[in-house]
């Protein structure tokens, strides 16, 4: 902790610290010195004191708080397949709920890209997989240029 003080202004702002600081509030091994010599009852005895001190501010309004800053999320990174075959298929549906008309959807073609993505852990997945990536960017640009050149030409 003392050594992410000087690289994280955020703990000194909420620290009670009005200026950025870089030297460290003290050295390392005093917390730990301090902790020993109180022990467990010092430190029950010090929180004690603490809610004694701020007795409303230190009863939560409501019953339940829930910190899921160290939770697991249902979030993946955005990788540049998912994106590629993000854009294609929302091309696809704009041009199909306007009416207007695209020489290919490409969707066998995306189904079967993803797929060799998969093959990474294989030294010939891996170059399957970068050139799927290509290919599917490739789509992508396709699909979206035609799209929209077909949308121009039928606006003119």
């Amino acid at each position: 902790m003392v050594e992410q003080w000087t690289h994280n202004p955020y703990w000194q702002y909420f620290s009670g610290q009005s200026r950025f600081q870089w030297k460290a509030p003290c050295d390392a091994s005093d917390l730990v010195h301090f902790r020993k010599r109180i022990g467990k009852e010092g430190v029950r005895k010090i929180f004690e004191l603490s809610v004694r001190l701020h007795k409303r501010e230190a009863v939560e309004e409501r019953e339940v708080v829930v910190d899921t800053t160290v939770q697991d999320k249902n979030i993946t990174f955005p990788t540049d397949t998912k994106l590629y075959r993000k854009i294609t298929e929302q091309c696809v549906k704009i041009a199909k709920t306007e009416g207007i008309g695209i020489r290919r959807s490409y969707v066998r073609t995306i189904k079967r890209l993803i797929f060799a993505q998969r093959g990474r852990g294989h030294p010939r997945g891996h170059n399957k997989a970068v050139s799927a990536t290509k290919k599917l960017g490739t789509i992508s640009r396709a699909v979206g240029a035609g799209a929209s050149a077909q949308a121009f030409l039928r606006e003119a």
